[in-house]
């Protein structure tokens, strides 16, 4: 099984094939004996948490020890911590005969105080309530779902909880637009730190002329399939979407995540080199409608550069989860995307000197016989990309 998907010593066997279940579909959950002693905790509710040892969460001991723990790091609320036992209390003190010792010895005055106030009560088949949870600058409600366990012949087994976010199916069913993959590589960023990451910018040649001759309601048609037709290749690729750049995509391909610098260079490369036939053909598919777009006319400007020491980080904003990057090498990849031609793919010295020689293989490149050029050599270029990144070596990567 999974880390996260071990269980206590002495566990019933049943609650082990159902902790292996529940692990494989991603489920934040977690499983109590008939006596409320925490047995297992799912991959999913530990990456909630931030923890990746399921001990420090009171495996084993009495689930009280758990939330206790929650309280001390933070991650629920005086009042929610109140919610719960006021909910469970009645239950655990009906699990132990009403002995309360063993539970009481787990808490503080104050818990132990208001858990004397309850009257042991049969926990019901399920029932629900809610948790308040905070974690670093995420706070938010989370639902829980929990239901009595029992064997055919009608043995208690134990206890389960399911734990969801406050948000309404319709809401949540967004996600499902989006690629599952790419939004569990950004769930891993949720730590933000230095990385190492190839960086890719894309962006229409002459969008604005574009956006003078097409009706608006086709301009919006063509920019939105580009750029879902870019994204949906990212995402594909391994690599993490990041902020919206005018009217093309930035990407972050990181080492950690595709397990070498090499390899992030290799995909981000190929990548990038697909990304310009995506958007003729989005753009072709509108014109195959009858829409005045001429594919021709919508030529993408690809950049990729390396970025060593990256500062890689969530920004969840109220109305969206993102991937940011700072450094001097986003900067100098701007510049080189906007000094690019349409349909061509701009790469930096360091990328392309990142590449072990299987990958730069599988590219056709050779790095040793790549002719390079300072960008500030490059004609038309801007004052501002002369300025931020003159004298960054690119070479085309087509």
């Amino acid at each position: 099984m999974a880390r996260g998907a071990e269980v206590a010593e002495g566990t019933d066997n049943r609650l082990r094939e159902l902790a292996e279940q529940l692990d494989s579909y991603g489920w934040a959950a977690e499983l109590l004996d008939g006596r409320w002693h925490l047995v297992w905790v799912s991959e999913e509710l530990m990456a909630m948490y931030g923890e990746s040892d399921p001990e420090r969460l009171a495996l084993g001991d009495h689930v009280y020890v758990s939330r206790t723990r929650a309280l001390e790091r933070g991650l629920i609320t005086e009042e929610s911590a109140e919610r719960w036992t006021r909910t469970n209390g009645p239950f655990v003190l009906d699990a132990v005969d009403g002995a309360s010792d063993e539970v009481t010895a787990t808490l503080d005055t104050r818990w132990a105080r208001l858990l004397e106030e309850l009257e042991p009560r049969p926990a019901p088949a399920a029932w629900t309530s809610t948790v308040d949870f905070s974690r670093d600058e995420f706070f938010g409600r989370i639902n829980y779902v929990a239901e009595r366990l029992h064997d055919p012949e009608g043995e208690l087994l134990g206890y389960l909880f399911l734990y969801g976010l406050d948000v309404p199916a319709s809401i949540a069913t967004l996600l499902m637009r989006g690629d599952r993959h790419m939004h569990e590589r950004m769930a891993a960023l949720v730590e933000p730190g230095q990385r190492s990451a190839a960086v890719l910018f894309a962006d229409l040649e002459a969008s604005g002329t574009l956006s003078r001759q097409l009706p608006s309601p086709v301009y919006f048609r063509l920019i939105r399939d580009i750029r879902t037709a870019l994204e949906a290749v990212v995402a594909g690729c391994g690599g993490i979407v990041g902020k919206h750049a005018g009217d093309g995509v930035t990407a972050y391909f990181l080492s950690e995540q595709l397990d070498s610098d090499s390899r992030a260079a290799r995909v981000a490369l190929e990548t990038a080199r697909s990304l310009p036939k995506c958007a003729y053909e989005a753009a072709t598919r509108l014109s195959d409608e009858g829409l005045p777009v001429d594919p021709d006319a919508c030529r993408l400007k690809v950049a990729v550069h390396w970025g060593p020491r990256l500062y890689v980080g969530q920004v969840a904003s109220q109305g969206r989860l993102e991937i940011t990057a700072l450094g001097d090498e986003m900067n100098e990849a701007a510049r080189i995307e906007e000094s690019a031609e349409g349909a061509q793919v701009l790469a930096s010295k360091p990328l392309i000197e990142r590449l072990d020689e299987d990958d730069a293989s599988a590219l056709s490149l050779d790095p040793a016989r790549v002719s390079y050029r300072a960008l500030a050599e490059i004609e038309g270029v801007s004052e501002k990309a002369k300025r931020d990144a003159g004298s960054l070596a690119v070479a085309n990567a087509l």
